[in-house]
């Protein structure tokens, strides 16, 4: 199906115990905010019942909208994967079940791609999408469109993982099948950020099907890099949670060069695996710092990207997306590795 048809669900590949890290990871650096909140004032309850997919939602539903911009969506920028920088994402990456998948497509000389974020995808606020970090709206887009042109020569695939159950209720994932035989699309900026020109977005007046990609904690979404995609509007009560990596031939270019790339399996030569957590956190550290002013995408002026063709971020960026996940506790963390 992913050959002929651009995407696939692979079903039940992981199992909770490969999840286990995250959801611990991740689950302390809320409850550590939790209490930030509490002690503030902010919020009336640390919400301890609640399960993992509700209770950043929780905590969220009860802050006033000053208090969501000022401090909820700070913190939800120090999620993504390259602030956090949490073990159980990084052990994740190497979690057998998930190679043998990859393999299959990309072969078995295999390299995490820079591109890599973790999505904590809120309820709507006010009937709205709120974005925190790197969850938000993502218009239609194909992810060939938002890397920067040199990484057209790579067959780079887009593996989505839901870390809790996805469905149309709570903003699951979109694709149009077949597309991606049409090649890279015109994209152009919009107010949410890349997306494909209006004027050639396939529609299902020309024959293509728009299939709603509902998925159980432990699939993978296999999204070829020409495959058009989307997210919806979250109208539950839940955080979909989500992670969001690239992988790719060893070799090829990746379309952030000036971001750490990692070996996570060679049968070629085993040796080349690069598995040390700490160097992966230090190269996140000083690439970030060193790569201020680079064009994160092809197209100017996308959000979250690049405005008037430099990149958004910048290392004081950086250091203020660190500082908000449970203040220096996580800095002091990874100068420890």
């Amino acid at each position: 199906q992913f050959r002929e048809h651009g995407w696939v669900v692979a079903k039940g590949i992981l199992s909770d115990d490969d999840l286990d890290g995250f959801v611990r990871d991740y689950s302390t650096l809320i409850a550590a905010k939790a209490k930030e909140l509490h002690a503030a004032g902010h919020v009336k309850s640390l919400h301890e019942d609640q399960p993992f997919d509700k209770r950043l939602a929780c905590l969220a539903a009860e802050c006033t909208e000053d208090v969501f911009q000022k401090e909820i969506v700070p913190f939800g920028l120090g999620l993504d994967t390259m602030y956090a920088l949490q073990r159980g994402v990084f052990d994740l990456f190497f979690k057998p079940n998930l190679l043998k998948a990859i393999e299959t497509i990309v072969g078995p000389e295999i390299t995490l791609n820079p591109i890599q974020h973790c999505r904590p995808f809120l309820p709507a606020r006010n009937g709205q999408q709120p974005r925190l970090g790197a969850a938000g709206i993502a218009p239609w887009h194909q992810d060939q469109g938002v890397t920067r042109e040199e990484a057209d020569a790579a067959d780079i695939l887009t593996v989505w993982i839901p870390i809790t159950d996805v469905d149309k209720n709570n903003g699951c994932l979109r694709v149009i099948p077949d597309c991606h035989k049409l090649g890279l699309l015109p994209h152009v900026k919009s107010t949410s950020g890349t997306t494909i020109s209006p004027d050639v977005l396939p529609q299902e007046a020309d024959g293509y099907t728009i299939i709603d990609c509902e998925m159980n904690k432990g699939d993978l979404l296999l999204i070829n890099k020409f495959t058009p995609h989307c997210s919806q509007i979250n109208v539950s009560d839940k955080v979909r949670w989500s992670l969001d990596l690239r992988f790719q031939k060893t070799g090829e270019p990746t379309g952030r060069h000036f971001w750490p790339e990692f070996v996570v399996q060679s049968k070629a030569d085993p040796t080349s695996v690069q598995d040390d957590y700490s160097e992966w956190c230090r190269r996140w550290v000083a690439d970030l710092a060193s790569s201020e002013g680079e064009r994160w995408h092809r197209v100017a002026g996308d959000v979250g990207g690049s405005v008037g063709g430099e990149s958004t971020h910048s290392a004081r960026k950086a250091e203020a997306a660190m500082d908000a996940v449970v203040g220096c506790k996580r800095k002091a963390t990874v100068a420890a590795v």
